[in-house]
C-alpha cells in the first residue's frame, strides 16, 4: 500500500520533472488574469437612501382621512420608478436621448437602465436606489434625477387625486342633496294629494285585527263559561223552595235587630231597589206591627210566619251576577265584532296608492343615506387634503443623495489578482498532471514489469557534473525570472490594495487604455 508521504513525494517528482512547464502555465495565467484586470471598464456604482416619514397626525386621525398606507406604497414603488415612461423621462431630462438615433436605440437605451437599476427595500421605511454603469457623473445624476422625480411626482399624484377627490364628492353632494329635495317633495305632494288614508299601515291593521280577534275568542269562552254557571243556577233554583215556616214569639226584638243589620250590610253594597232590601225591609215592618200593644198575643203564646229561604236567595243573588256579567260578556263581544269589521273595511279599503307611497318612501331613503355618506367623505377629503397640502401624510424624504463615486466597484482587482494567482498554480499543476497522463514512456521497473517484460539488468543514471552545473544555472536563471515576475503581480496586489493609480497612469502614458474593453 502506497503511503501519504510515498504519493506527495511522487507528486512533487512530477512537478520537478516538468518544472518549466509548470511555471510557464502559472505564469500566463496569472498574466492573463492580472493584467486582463486592468482592461476591463470600470464600473461605478452610484446610491441613493430614501426615507418613507409616516407622520404622527396620521395616526391621529386614522379612519377619518384616506391616504393610502406605507405597505401598499412599498409594495408599487419598484413597478412605478423602473417603468418605462417613468425611466424615459429621467433619461430625457439628462440629455440622454441626444446621444440616440432612432426610437429602437432609444427603447435599447431604456431596457439597458432598467436592467441596471436596481432598488432594494429595507424593511418598510427605507429603500435603496442605485446603478452601476462607466460614468460616475452619470450615474449620480441619473439616480439623483430618479429618485427626486419620483418624491415629486408622488407628491403631485397625491395632492391632485386628494383635489379631484374632493371636487368629485361636492359635485355629487349638490346632485343628490337635489335627488333627495326632489323626493321629499313628492312625498309631500302626493300625501296632500291623497289625504291621510295612504299613512295607514296595513301590517299595523292586520295586527290590530289578530289581537281583536283574539280578545273575541276570549270572550266567547267566557260567554260560554257564564252560561253554563246560569243554566246550572237556575235548575238549582227550581228545586228549592223561595220561603219556609218560622216560628215567632212575643219577645221577638232580637230577630229584628239581626235583620236590622243584615239591612245595613245589603244597604252598603245594594240600592233600596235591590230584591233582598225590600224583602229585609218588609219583614222588619211586620215584625215592628207584631209588637204592638194592639196586636200582642197572650204570654207564652207563639205564632208561625214565613219567611224567605236564605239559601234560595243566595243562589237568586249568584244568578243575577252572572247574568250581570253574561251581559257585560255580550256588549263587549258585539263592540269586538263592530271593530273587527271597521278594521276589515278599512284593510279593504287601504288603496293602491300605498305602493306609491312606499317606492317614495324608500327612494327617499336611499337618496338620503348615499347624501349622508357623500357628506361624510367630504369632511374625510378636506381633511385628506389638507394634510396632503401641508405635508403631514406619508411622505419621502432623501437622507442619503448619491454623490459622484471616485473609486469603482468593478473589476474588483484585488479579488481578481488573488484569484488569478490561485488559478495560476492550479492550472500549472493541472497541465503538469495532464502531460503526465499522456506520456507513455516507462518510469521506474516497476511499472516495467507490468507491462511483461522480464528485467535483465538495471542500468543507473551517469551524473554528469558539468551538464548538472549548466541544468542547475539555468533552472537558477529561470527561478530568478519567474520570481521577479511573481514579485511583480504581487506588487501589483499591494497596489491595488493600497488604492494607487500608478499602473493605470503607466498604461495611459504607453496608450494602452485604449485597448481597454468598453
Amino acid at each position: 500500500m502506497v503511503s501519504k508521504t510515498e504519493e506527495l513525494n511522487k507528486y512533487l517528482k512530477m512537478l520537478m520533472k516538468r518544472r518549466y512547464l509548470f511555471i510557464v502555465v502559472s505564469l500566463v495565467v496569472m498574466s492573463v488574469i492580472a493584467w486582463g484586470s486592468f482592461f476591463l471598464p470600470k464600473k461605478y456604482e452610484a446610491s441613493s437612501t430614501v426615507f418613507i416619514e409616516k407622520s404622527v397626525i396620521k395616526d391621529l386621525v386614522k379612519g377619518i382621512t384616506f391616504t393610502p398606507s406605507v405597505e401598499d406604497k412599498v409594495r408599487i414603488l419598484r413597478y412605478a420608478m423602473l417603468s418605462r415612461t417613468f425611466v424615459t423621462n429621467v433619461l430625457k431630462s439628462l440629455d440622454a436621448d441626444t446621444k440616440v438615433k432612432n426610437d429602437k436605440e432609444m427603447e435599447g437605451l431604456v431596457e439597458d437602465f432598467q436592467k441596471r437599476t436596481q432598488i432594494s427595500i429595507k424593511g418598510n421605511d427605507l429603500f435603496i436606489v442605485s446603478i452601476r454603469d462607466k460614468d460616475p457623473k452619470l450615474a449620480t445624476d441619473y439616480v439623483n434625477t430618479l429618485v427626486r422625480k419620483y418624491v415629486e411626482e408622488n407628491v403631485s399624484s397625491k395632492r391632485q387625486d386628494s383635489f379631484g377627490a374632493d371636487r368629485f364628492i361636492s359635485e355629487q353632494l349638490k346632485t343628490f342633496k337635489d335627488k333627495l329635495d326632489e323626493s321629499e317633495n313628492k312625498i309631500v305632494a302626493f300625501r296632500q294629494k291623497r289625504g291621510v288614508s295612504v299613512g295607514i299601515d296595513e301590517a299595523l291593521l292586520v295586527n290590530d285585527i289578530r289581537q281583536y280577534q283574539g280578545e273575541l275568542d276570549s270572550m266567547r269562552i267566557k260567554r260560554n263559561e257564564l252560561t253554563a254557571t246560569r243554566d246550572a243556577l237556575r235548575r238549582q233554583l227550581k228545586s228549592i223552595k223561595p220561603t219556609t215556616v218560622a216560628l215567632s214569639s212575643r219577645e221577638n226584638s232580637s230577630e229584628v235587630e239581626m235583620l236590622e243589620r243584615r239591612l245595613k250590610q245589603l244597604s252598603a253594597n245594594y240600592t233600596d231597589n235591590y230584591p233582598e232590601v225590600i224583602r229585609i225591609k218588609s219583614i222588619i215592618a211586620s215584625l215592628k206591627k207584631k209588637q204592638e200593644p194592639g196586636h200582642q198575643a197572650d204570654t207564652g203564646a207563639k205564632e208561625e210566619f214565613s219567611t224567605a229561604n236564605p239559601v234560595y236567595q243566595n243562589l237568586e243573588q249568584q244568578l243575577y251576577q252572572v247574568e250581570a256579567e253574561l251581559e257585560a260578556v255580550n256588549a263587549k263581544q258585539r263592540q269586538l265584532h263592530a271593530t273587527i269589521g271597521g278594521k276589515e273595511h278599512e284593510l279593504r279599503n287601504v288603496p293602491a296608492d300605498q305602493k306609491t307611497l312606499t317606492d317614495l318612501i324608500k327612494e327617499r331613503d336611499a337618496n338620503r343615506q348615499l347624501y349622508e355618506q357623500l357628506l361624510t367623505r367630504q369632511g374625510q377629503a378636506q381633511l385628506t387634503k389638507e394634510m396632503e397640502v401641508e405635508d403631514k401624510a406619508t411622505t419621502f424624504r432623501v437622507v442619503d443623495p448619491a454623490i459622484v463615486p471616485m473609486k469603482p466597484v468593478s473589476p474588483d482587482r484585488v479579488k481578481m489578482i488573488i484569484m488569478g494567482i490561485i488559478m495560476g498554480f492550479v492550472a500549472g499543476a493541472a497541465s503538469v498532471f495532464v502531460m503526465e497522463m499522456f506520456d507513455s514512456s516507462v518510469k521506474d521497473v516497476t511499472s516495467l514489469k507490468k507491462l511483461g517484460f522480464e528485467v535483465l539488468a538495471v542500468i543507473p543514471t551517469i551524473f554528469n557534473q558539468e551538464e548538472a552545473s549548466k541544468v542547475a544555472k539555468k533552472d537558477r536563471k529561470i527561478y530568478l525570472v519567474a520570481g521577479c515576475y511573481f514579485a511583480l503581480i504581487c506588487l501589483m496586489l499591494t497596489h491595488e490594495l493600497l488604492g494607487l493609480t500608478l499602473i493605470e497612469k503607466v498604461l495611459t502614458k504607453l496608450g494602452l487604455d485604449q485597448f481597454i474593453m468598453s
